[in-house]
């Protein structure tokens, strides 16, 4: 491949999606140093879904954005969209989506052929890459991550694993913020943070199970605070599990923005939350991390980043059948997962047995 001067990052998604694929933006930069970067992605769908830019902060992994709403055919945007395309001289498109088509591939790459782009990759897979593979070794699902290193490895491979290629680079200001909001804790005291909220209603685990949850880990480890973040619309659910907490608690609900949760959650001791962005993100820096799931994606495919967690999974049909739907609708699968068998997951994380 001719050594790119302009390149062109294509990655859809949210909060949870970018973090996934942090690593490759972290290998762009390594392999291209001296490249002009920009970024192609979506414009929110939902207001509980933070862009991807302010996920990895403006003029830190790319100079530039293009952005368009997902699924347009609108003629008029997609030829001005060309435009601002042909105006960046880009010669190189790097092609991190999520799962998809084949022939969605091919339609976006004649896209960005009408956009002068001559080199492409990502974009010309196998029909294995066009699936969720199952791991005939472990008998999991692949992770997503493993996935897109696949789906670009004409760039070479590389150990994603590596601490390096998950630092988003947070800026001393940043920091600064988290360390603010967080003023009320006692200082170097490490504290359980959680996120209640989920912009899937398929995840939300409901209520009623968080505060009974919350409730159930007062009497060993209310010595610690309890951190909830989230979107200003989750305040009142925060309000609500906090309540029963007797040791120190902060709502920090709308208060913060991803890249300053991400430095709040760097100094909690553990986070728990739904399969959500806020978990990805506790993983990225480093936070272990008790997960309820739903049956919405394959096992694995999504689990947090690192070894050290605890994922609660449904056991349900549904669960492992690839249809993105539960199989009993009157009762989301989330639901038969019991306050307990999530309490019991928070025991093993502190190494600490439970008494039924």
């Amino acid at each position: 491949m001719k050594q790119p001067i302009n390149i062109l990052i294509y990655r859809l998604g949210s909060l949870g999606d970018t973090v996934i694929a942090l690593p490759f933006f972290h290998r762009v930069l390594e392999l291209f140093p001296d490249a002009e970067i920009s970024l192609l992605t979506n414009k929110p769908v939902m207001s509980k879904a933070a862009p991807l830019e302010a996920v990895l902060g403006k003029n830190t992994f790319f100079s530039n954005t293009l952005s368009y709403p997902v699924g347009t055919r609108n003629p008029l945007l997609l030829a001005s969209l060309i435009k601002d395309i042909r105006k960046l001289n880009i010669d190189t498109v790097i092609n991190l989506t999520a799962l998809r088509s084949a022939q969605a591939d091919k339609r976006d790459k004649l896209f960005f052929k009408a956009a002068g782009v001559s080199q492409f990759v990502g974009f010309d897979n196998a029909p294995e890459d066009y699936k969720v593979n199952l791991d005939p070794k472990t008998g999991f699902f692949e992770w997503e991550t493993v996935r897109l290193a696949r789906k670009i490895e004409a760039l070479g491979t590389f150990d994603f694993h590596q601490q390096k290629y998950w630092n988003l680079k947070l800026s001393e200001e940043e920091i600064r913020k988290a360390d603010e909001l967080l003023k009320s804790l006692p200082v170097n005291e490490p504290f359980i943070a959680i996120n209640v909220g989920t912009k899937m209603e398929i995840k939300n685990w409901g209520l009623e199970n968080w505060v009974t949850l919350v409730e159930s880990l007062n009497a060993d480890y209310s010595d610690k605070a309890l951190v909830v973040i989230g979107v200003a619309e989750e305040s009142p659910l925060a309000e609500a599990c906090i309540k029963g907490w007797q040791g120190e608690k902060l709502n920090l609900c709308g208060m913060s923005s991803p890249r300053v949760s991400a430095a709040i959650l760097k100094r909690a001791e553990l986070f728990i939350g739904h399969d959500s962005g806020p978990m990805h993100l506790a993983a990225c820096v480093g936070t272990k991390c008790v997960a309820v799931f739903s049956c919405i994606n394959q096992p694995r495919q999504w689990f947090p980043r690192g070894a050290n967690n605890q994922v609660v999974l449904p056991d349900t049909a549904c669960l492992s059948s690839g249809v993105k739907a539960c199989s009993n609708p009157d009762k989301k699968c989330i639901l038969t997962i019991q306050p307990s068998e999530v309490k019991k997951a928070v025991y093993k994380v502190f190494n600490k047995e439970m008494v039924e």
